[in-house]
């Protein structure tokens, strides 16, 4: 329990540095609210009275209190740019397609790059190990912007089979097959990046625990390589592959950003990018409260896997 005590003010504090530095980088950002909501051709009175009607009038480290104590409540305060709605109504609106993308994209990741691992593990050098480890090399050479235009291409205009707009996305409790085949193509493109850098790490570490003494003693007892692999290999050779998989939030949340963009998701992708355009900061600030309460949350997840997977890390831990 101290050690979950511990990593919990850890994150707490990494969460209010992020918070309370967004707050200082917008506030001192050319942009000004107040001038945008008055108009172009408000006077500098108008002007002041809105900045006063926002509490942009007022210190830094108040108005940064005020806001946190709204977060905690899921306050971040109203849209100044579009009339009549909340930030979190916003983002209440676009974060499940983002959420939906990430854990569409990890689970893909996931399903091709553990078996595919374990193949290429068990025969090292093998026609599906080269196959496997050329193709990983090509796929982390290539961006996932430009690997997007490719698969939307082939599979969308020429082919057919996926659209590739997306921006009318049915929910998954009204069409949840129209809603995964709309998805497939963003979920994918995030994915195979992430296949590449899961099937290397794991295969490598994969290898490292074949060549342990209780799997050699598993192997004199007649088990079959299946269940050696499923059984007594697999969980000690995570360790990485966990971490990757927590450390890779982050890249997901950006990833996803820029796909939701190049297949027309209205996500989180295209609300930061109008809220920044329009001077909306506190969708902006929002925004990046939810994105590193996920990223740190994932993070605390993994460092209680840690324990799991290898008791000796908590041993070692008291």
């Amino acid at each position: 329990m101290l050690l979950v005590a511990r990593r919990l003010v850890r994150l707490t504090i990494v969460l209010l540095a992020v918070t309370f530095f967004t707050f200082f980088l917008l506030d001192r950002s050319p942009g000004d609210p107040a001038a945008a909501l008055a108009g172009e051709n408000a006077t500098e009175e108008v002007i002041e009275q809105k900045r006063a009607e926002l509490g942009l009038d007022r210190p830094l480290v108040e108005r940064y209190v005020d806001w946190l104590g709204g977060a905690v409540q899921l306050d971040f305060g109203d849209s100044i740019v579009t009339a009549g709605l909340s930030s979190w109504d916003l983002i209440r609106e676009s974060l499940p397609k983002t959420l939906e993308l990430m854990i569409l994209a990890e689970l893909m990741a996931i399903a091709i790059s553990v078996p595919l691992a374990m193949a290429s593990a068990t025969r090292p050098g093998g026609l599906v190990d080269r196959m496997a480890s050329s193709t990983a090399f090509g796929l982390l050479a290539l961006p996932s912007f430009v690997l997007g235009i490719y698969l939307a291409f082939v599979f969308g205009v020429h082919l057919g089979w996926f659209p590739t707009i997306v921006n009318r996305l049915p929910g998954l409790n009204d069409d949840p097959l129209e809603n995964l085949r709309q998805m497939f193509l963003p979920s994918l493109t995030l994915a195979l990046n992430l296949v590449a850098v899961y099937h290397r790490l794991l295969r490598s570490d994969l290898i490292e625990t074949l060549q342990e003494d209780f799997v050699v003693l598993a192997q004199v007892r007649g088990l079959s390589d299946r269940r050696i692999m499923w059984r007594h290999v697999l969980r000690p050779s995570s360790l990485n592959f966990t971490t990757a998989v927590g450390l890779n939030v982050a890249g997901l949340i950006g990833g996803a950003l820029i796909i939701e963009v190049l297949f027309s998701i209205n996500g989180m992708g295209r609300l930061v990018i109008e809220s920044v355009v329009l001077e909306d900061f506190n969708v902006v600030a929002a925004v990046v409260a939810l994105l590193t309460v996920g990223y740190v949350t994932m993070n605390f997840v993994v460092d209680l896997l840690y324990s799991v997977l290898d008791p000796r890390i908590r041993h070692g831990a008291r």
